[in-house]
């Protein structure tokens, strides 16, 4: 009994296998569509699948062995603006009211029996790349036919109706002979637009173009002084930075470069001179006795009642030399008594230390 069934099931596995394999290798193609079978080992299959054939392929049970390319045949539509700017305009830089435009819809199908030569001449094996290429192949056969229409700018004066004409009449014909080896026939053409420009306006246009050339030089030659001065600006900025970040490295770690830091940043027409304040007046007012009392009352020493002197006056700025030669010189206070003014004079024993910047 347990054989039979351990028989059974075997038996069941298998044909649910064969029917899943069957039935995942079966490929059956659209009435509009054909498939091409791409083998990633052996490449595009000669084998098309024809619309509405049904095909059975034993590779698809492999895992990413067969790719399978559906494109559709009938109808499709491809929207193509065409614009032609004449060598003339194209050196002065115009904008495209100076150029040829034709705007149309174009219905076309492609052949199942040419499907494979389609495919080969795509620049890359996949059906999204067949409108860029159709695309460069309508920029192709046009850039032809305009140079046959209008070869130079003195052909603008009829090219207008003779585009109209001739896109009414022959440029189906033309465009069947020129897409025939990609198997494309095309159906019909709706044309949405067709623009020429006005042959007076053109060549007033030409015969100015030597001014709208050195105002186009001008302007390039203004963004580029400004791309440039905002290039030097990032740099400076970036030097700046830089250094505000060395600077608080060290006061970080030196915090007596902090006044020589302010100092530093004063105009070139003020003199500081620093003394050494600590050994010259804190010792004295040490020694010196606290008034006892109020501190407001008057006292009766030496110096009572003056008002209080500041321990040194650090700054001096320079000014007008003819000004000053005309006032009272001014008392020497950058200098300890018993010391003379000089730049350099900074005593062992304490001074005065000249650190007016450079």
């Amino acid at each position: 009994m347990t054989g039979r069934f351990f028989r059974s099931l075997f038996w069941g596995v298998l044909l649910a296998s064969i029917i899943a394999w069957a039935y995942a290798g079966t490929v059956t193609a659209g009435y509009r569509e054909t498939i091409l079978v791409e083998d990633r080992m052996e490449g595009l299959q000669e084998e098309v699948i024809s619309p509405g054939e049904t095909t059975f392929l034993p590779s698809l049970a492999i895992p990413n062995r067969i790719r399978l390319h559906r494109i559709q045949l009938e109808p499709r539509f491809l929207r193509f603006p065409w614009i032609y700017q004449f060598p003339a305009g194209q050196l002065l830089g115009l904008d495209d009211s100076f150029a040829v435009q034709v705007e149309a819809h174009y219905e076309y199908s492609i052949s199942a029996d040419r499907i494979r030569v389609l495919f080969l001449s795509l620049p890359v094996a996949d059906w999204s790349q067949l409108q860029p290429y159709l695309e460069l192949r309508m920029r192709s056969f046009w850039a032809e036919k305009m140079r046959e229409l209008a070869p130079n700018e003195a052909a603008l004066a009829g090219l207008e109706n003779d585009l109209n004409t001739y896109v009414r009449q022959d440029l189906r014909g033309d465009l069947n002979n020129y897409f025939r080896p990609e198997g494309i026939e095309f159906k019909r053409i709706y044309v949405e637009r067709i623009y020429v420009p006005d042959a007076v306006r053109y060549n007033a246009t030409l015969q100015a173009g030597q001014d709208l050339l050195n105002n186009r030089l001008e302007r390039i030659s203004i963004i580029d002084q400004a791309r440039a001065k905002k290039q030097a600006s990032q740099i400076l900025n970036e030097v700046y930075l830089d250094r505000l970040e060395k600077m608080a490295m060290l006061l970080q770690k030196y915090p007596e470069l902090r006044d020589y830091a302010a100092v530093d940043s004063l105009s070139e027409n003020v003199r500081v001179l620093v003394m050494p304040y600590e050994q010259y007046f804190r010792g004295q007012q040490q020694s010196m006795p606290a008034p006892r009392g109020n501190p407001r009352q008057t006292g009766t020493g030496p110096g009572a009642g003056e008002p209080p002197v500041e321990p040194f006056d650090f700054t001096t700025i320079e000014g007008n030399e003819s000004v000053q030669s005309q006032e009272i010189p001014a008392r020497d206070r950058s200098t300890f008594p018993g010391m003379e003014r000089s730049s350099q004079a900074a005593a062992p024993d304490g001074g005065f230390r000249d650190l007016t910047p450079p």
